[in-house]
């Protein structure tokens, strides 16, 4: 939104008292017929009613008014803006990847259904996600271990979870002893739908798209307008030597796939310079172990605070646009697990032994989290 302080230059909203003051004032002043200006009288109720709507109505003036510029715009009346710049906000997207089904034996076939459900554990809110088998696969037999394509139930980065987490199955499927998802199980990014800000920067770079030879901004647009990207970052100062740039691709879970990369090299392919050698790579993931120590009361709840302290950490290392990916940062640590954890009276973080700042070429994970609970 514009600042406050330039609308009510522009646009002052006026004081409904003063409004009703001067009112009165003007129409004394002319001999009006009506003199019971008083609280509750039909006259004085008519002329309120008329003096609120003309507030309201300089109220609205001012919200159009901010939604008139790229700057200010918010939500559809964005999307209205960037239309004239040939911009389109980027859609939500499923998650695509591999469940890996294994069994400590060789046996019989295993049968998997189009359509059969995995699902993660129940969370701090009692919350599961689902993902639905993308087509029959069969576990031969004598064979341990088979990868099963699933997609999402519902696009979102939420479904992005790292590897480990989808263990269950909503029916029971004889011969099994384990599912998992492994490191790399995933194939495409889900995403959310492109945020304000994100779309904002893309559409006010709009003017590098013009220039007649591309320039790091030009390439960095066209990165960003692929789904499942999360940010790009051009290296331009020659990074493999005369004529080179290189694009460094971070995706909505972390390391971009394979997918998202053909996606990006697709989108750039029609702008490249004559003379440019373009490389588009992903951003490297760093797997991070976390350990804490929280100290609480005598009478609260471990188990609370466990909980508490778990999900902070856990939405900490969630990968989005207003996350610095390559830093962990005790001080951060400890004021969300405060902040989550009421109970908690100190916050102590052990593993790492230091702040972390990597590379900005780098994104950190959670890896193993472990929460040592200790009373007062």
């Amino acid at each position: 939104m514009i600042d406050e302080t330039i609308l009510d230059e522009i646009l002052p909203v006026p004081d409904i008292e003063e409004l009703r003051e001067e009112k009165i004032a003007e129409l004394q002043e002319e001999g009006f017929a009506i003199t019971n200006y008083h609280s509750g009288g039909i006259f004085y109720t008519i002329m309120m009613i008329l003096l609120r709507i003309k507030v309201e109505l300089v109220e609205l003036l001012r919200t159009v008014l901010s939604q008139m510029t790229i700057s200010s715009a918010i939500g559809g009346w964005l999307d209205l803006k960037a239309c004239d710049y040939s911009k389109v906000r980027k859609e939500a997207q499923k998650t695509r990847g591999k469940v890996t089904l294994s069994r400590g034996e060789g046996g019989e076939a295993v049968k998997v259904p189009l359509g059969h459900i995995f699902k993660t554990s129940k969370d701090i809110n009692g919350e599961q996600l689902r993902y639905y088998v993308l087509e029959e696969t069969v576990l031969q037999k004598g064979v341990l271990s088979v990868d099963v394509p699933v997609e999402a139930e519902i696009a979102g980065s939420r479904y992005n979870v790292p590897k480990g987490q989808i263990t269950e199955t909503l029916t029971y499927i004889a011969g099994i002893d384990t599912i998992t998802n492994g490191k790399s199980w995933l194939t495409l990014e889900g995403s959310d739908i492109e945020d304000d800000e994100s779309f904002r920067a893309r559409i006010l770079r709009s003017w590098a798209d013009l220039a007649q030879r591309p320039v790091a901004e030009t390439y960095q647009n066209a990165a960003e307008s692929v789904q499942g990207v999360l940010c790009a970052r051009v290296e331009d100062q020659l990074p493999r030597g005369q004529g080179t740039i290189d694009v460094i691709v971070t995706g909505t879970a972390g390391t971009a796939t394979g997918t998202t990369l053909a996606a990006v090299v697709s989108a750039i392919a029609d702008i490249i310079g004559p003379c440019d050698d373009v490389l588009v790579k992903s951003s490297e993931t760093v797997t991070q172990d976390v350990a804490v120590t929280i100290t609480i009361s005598t009478t609260a709840s471990a188990e609370d605070a466990v909980a508490q302290a778990t999900t902070a950490i856990t939405n900490l290392f969630t990968i989005r646009t207003d996350q610095t990916l390559n830093e962990l940062v005790h001080a951060d640590v400890i004021h969300a697990v405060k902040s989550a954890a009421p109970a908690a009276k100190n916050v102590k973080v052990t593993v790492p032994e230091s702040d972390m700042y990597l590379d900005v070429n780098k994104v950190i994970l959670l890896g193993a989290l472990n929460i040592t609970v200790e009373r007062m």
